[in-house]
């Protein structure tokens, strides 16, 4: 039933950007799948990755850890990969690394340290932008990126 109810929302959605979020990790890299769509529904994850493709949506993942502070790309076909934002960590809590081996795929990552993420977006030029910033306690930015819109359609 909840497929079926994204599956109409992301049907009708009209705006230039979507947030999805998830209460676990979309990508599967820094934990091998531990706490992450890639060990309780990987098939899931695809259906969901593929209604976005079929309907060439701009979506930005969203979800969270408590160790840490992510920004990952997750390859879904050639020349794309959705970006997620893991930036649930405001505790800070020790805990297992923050950073993945493998650096194609991981933009950011830092533990330890109480961070939160903030999207700015811009939709009246000829192409909407997104700005993606993860911040510290103190509002100092540790991160940033600028999206255009069409860089987020697979």
């Amino acid at each position: 039933e909840q497929t079926q109810w994204l599956e109409k929302q992301l049907a009708d959605c009209k705006a230039p950007f979507l947030i999805l979020t998830s209460g676990t990790m979309w990508s599967d890299v820094v934990s091998k799948g531990k706490d992450s769509w890639g060990v309780w529904d990987p098939a899931g994850r695809q259906r969901i990755f593929s209604m976005i493709t079929e309907k060439k949506l701009a979506v930005l993942l969203l979800s969270g850890d408590r160790h840490g502070a992510r920004v990952m790309r997750i390859p879904s076909k050639p020349g794309h990969a959705f970006r997620e934002f893991e930036v649930g960590s405001l505790g800070g809590h020790p805990g297992p690394s923050a950073k993945s081996n493998d650096n194609k795929l991981q933009l950011f990552g830092m533990e330890k340290t109480p961070l939160f993420g903030e999207f700015a977006f811009e939709t009246t030029g000829p192409e909407p932008t997104v700005t993606a910033r993860i911040l510290d306690a103190e509002g100092n930015e540790v991160y940033s990126e600028r999206l255009r819109r069409s860089e987020l359609i697979p």
